[in-house]
C-alpha cells in the first residue's frame, strides 16, 4: 500500500491506494480555523495533530484488516502557513495559516517601494499577506522577541516530518509557497530573507520532493501500527500534488481546482515567471515547475452567499439548492455580474482588500440569477488567471477538475464553455491526498513515474464545449472583465 497524507486548510484527507491506484482506505477529520482578531486567521497545532493522527489510525487499521501492508507514506499540505517553534520542536504559539492578513501592510508596502517586483523576479512568488515573508516581517516589526526566542519557523508538514523522523526538512514544492525561496537555484534567496528580517539558521533544510527519511521513530510506528522501515516521502505542495493526482502533468493540460478557494496550474519544464508578477512559478516535483495562480473565490464565496440569499435552507442543502436555482436562470444570469472578491483576491490583482459587487441588478431579477451569476464568476475568476497563464505557457486542450464545487455539472460545464475545451473529472475525489500517495509510490520505485499516474486515472464525467455557449460566454465574460475593470480603481494606491 501508498499512503497519501493532505494536511488541508479546514480537513485531513488520508487515503491508502495500491500501486495500481486503486483505493482500498480512506479518512478524514475537520479542525477548526480560529480568528482572535480582525484579518487574524490561526490555528492549533495540536488541534491538527491529534485529527491527522487519528484519521491515519483509523485508514491504517483498515488496511490492517485486509493483510496488506505499507510500503510508503507522502506528504501534502497547504502552502504558506507559519508556525513557530523552539529547539526541541515545542510550537511557540498558533500556527498562522494562508488565510491571515494581519501582514497587508507590508505587502502594501513591498509593491510600492519595489520590493515586490524584485522579489517576484527571484522566488516566482508574487507578493501579498499569504506569504510567510510577509508574515516573517510582521513578526520581526511587531513581536520581534518572537523571532528572537523562535528556533524555526516552520508548515504543519515539517512539523509531522520532525515529530517522525526528528528531521527539519522543507521539499521545494513547499518552500515554493514561502516567498524566501528561489526555484531555479534551489536555495533560500538571500534577498528574500532580507526582507523577511529572518537567517537561514531558522529555517529547515531544504530538499527535493522525492527525498525518502528513514522510517517512522519507533513509538510513532508502535502507535500507527506501521513497520520501522516505512519509507516517509516528503513529496510537495497540496497544489502540486492536486496536478500529479488528477493527471494533470503534460503540457497542454491544465488542473483546475475549485475548492473552498480556487487555483489553475500546469506543469512546465522550465521556469514560467510573468513579467508583471500576476502568477506564480513554484517547484513540482524534483525537475520541473508549476506555473499557475490561486484564487481567494471559490467555495468560499458560494457559501458566503447561499447563507445570505438561502438562509431558510438547511446549510447541508444549500450547495445543491443553489445549484439547482442556477440551473433555472439563462446563462449570463439575465444580465447580471457578480465580482466574487468577498475576501480580496489573489491571481491576478493580488490585492488583499479587494472588494465584490454584483452590477445589472434590476427589479426582474430573481434568486436563481444570483446563484447563476455566483457560480459563472467564480469559473470567469479562474478564467482571468487563464489569460495571464496562457501568455507564458500557450493554449489548453484539457482541463483536469478537482474540488467539491466540481461535483456539480453545472460547474464542470462552465469550465468547459468558458475555457473552450474538454472538462474532465476523474475517479479520485482527493486529489492532492492521491498525489502524495502516488509520488511516495514513484520515490520508492513502485511506479514508474507522473505520465503511468495519469494513465492509472478513468474519467468519470467528461464535459466538451457547446459551440453556442461558448460564443455567448465570450460576450459574458468581457462583461466580467469590464466590471473588474471598473472596480479596481477604488482599492488600488
Amino acid at each position: 500500500m501508498l499512503v497519501g497524507i493532505d494536511l488541508g486548510t479546514s480537513a485531513v484527507k488520508i487515503l491508502a491506494c495500491t500501486p495500481d491506484g486503486t483505493p482500498v482506505a480512506s479518512q478524514s477529520a475537520a479542525y477548526p480555523l480560529e480568528t482572535p482578531r480582525p484579518e487574524w486567521v490561526e490555528q492549533d497545532d495540536d488541534t491538527v495533530y491529534r485529527a491527522a493522527m487519528k484519521a491515519l489510525h483509523d485508514a491504517l487499521d483498515d488496511v490492517r484488516m485486509r493483510g496488506d501492508e505499507v510500503i510508503a507514506i507522502g506528504f501534502s499540505c497547504a502552502m504558506h502557513g507559519v508556525l513557530p517553534v523552539d529547539a526541541n520542536g515545542e510550537p511557540l504559539g498558533p500556527l498562522v495559516t494562508w488565510m491571515d492578513r494581519r501582514s497587508a501592510a507590508i505587502a502594501d508596502r513591498w509593491r510600492a517601494d519595489g520590493t515586490a517586483e524584485r522579489l517576484y523576479a527571484k522566488t516566482g512568488a508574487p507578493v501579498h499577506p499569504m506569504l510567510p515573508s510577509c508574515k516573517l516581517r510582521w513578526f520581526a516589526e511587531h513581536e520581534p522577541q518572537t523571532i528572537a526566542t523562535t528556533a524555526r519557523f516552520v508548515s504543519l508538514k515539517e512539523l509531522f516530518v520532525f515529530r517522525w523522523t526528528g528531521e527539519w526538512r522543507i521539499d521545494w514544492g513547499m518552500a515554493s509557497g514561502t516567498g524566501l525561496y528561489d526555484p531555479v537555484g534551489r536555495q533560500w534567496d538571500g534577498d528574500a530573507l532580507h526582507a523577511a528580517r529572518i537567517g537561514p539558521e531558522k529555517l529547515s533544510t531544504l530538499a527535493p520532493p522525492s527525498t525518502t527519511l528513514r522510517g517512522p521513530k519507533p513509538s510513532v510506528a508502535k502507535a500507527l501500527g506501521l513497520a520501522e522501515d516505512t519509507a516517509v516521502v516528503l513529496a510537495s505542495s497540496d497544489g502540486a500534488l492536486a496536478n500529479l493526482g488528477v493527471g494533470a502533468v503534460e503540457a497542454g493540460e491544465l488542473a483546475l481546482t475549485l475548492g473552498t478557494s480556487g487555483a489553475i496550474r500546469t506543469v512546465v519544464d522550465a521556469p514560467a515567471f510573468d513579467p508583471h508578477g500576476r502568477t506564480f512559478c513554484y517547484a513540482y516535483d524534483d525537475r520541473k515547475f508549476i506555473a499557475g495562480g490561486p484564487t481567494s473565490s471559490a467555495g468560499a464565496v458560494v457559501n458566503a452567499l447561499t447563507a445570505l440569499f438561502l438562509d431558510e435552507v438547511a446549510p447541508r442543502d444549500r450547495f445543491d439548492v443553489a445549484v439547482a436555482l442556477a440551473e433555472k436562470a439563462a446563462p449570463g444570469a439575465n444580465g447580471l455580474t457578480l465580482m466574487p472578491f468577498l475576501s480580496g483576491e489573489r491571481a491576478p490583482y493580488w490585492i488583499a482588500e479587494l472588494r465584490g459587487g454584483i452590477t445589472g441588478l434590476d427589479l426582474s431579477h430573481t434568486r436563481a440569477d444570483v446563484m447563476r451569476a455566483a457560480f459563472e464568476s467564480v469559473v470567469f475568476a479562474l478564467a482571468s488567471v487563464y489569460e495571464v497563464l496562457r501568455e507564458r505557457t500557450g493554449d489548453v486542450r484539457r482541463v483536469r477538475l478537482s474540488g467539491g464545487l466540481c461535483r456539480a455539472a453545472l460547474v464542470r460545464q462552465l469550465v468547459a464553455d468558458v475555457f473552450e475545451c474538454e472538462a474532465v473529472l476523474a475517479n479520485q475525489e482527493e486529489a492532492s491526498a492521491f498525489g502524495a500517495a502516488m509520488l511516495a509510490g514513484i520515490a520508492v520505485g513502485a511506479i514508474a513515474g507522473d505520465r503511468a499516474v495519469a494513465a492509472l486515472l478513468q474519467p468519470v464525467h467528461i464535459h466538451r464545449p457547446d459551440p453556442d455557449a461558448v460564443a455567448r460566454y465570450r460576450a459574458f465574460f468581457a462583461r466580467y472583465r469590464a466590471a473588474v475593470t471598473a472596480n479596481l480603481p477604488l482599492y488600488l494606491a
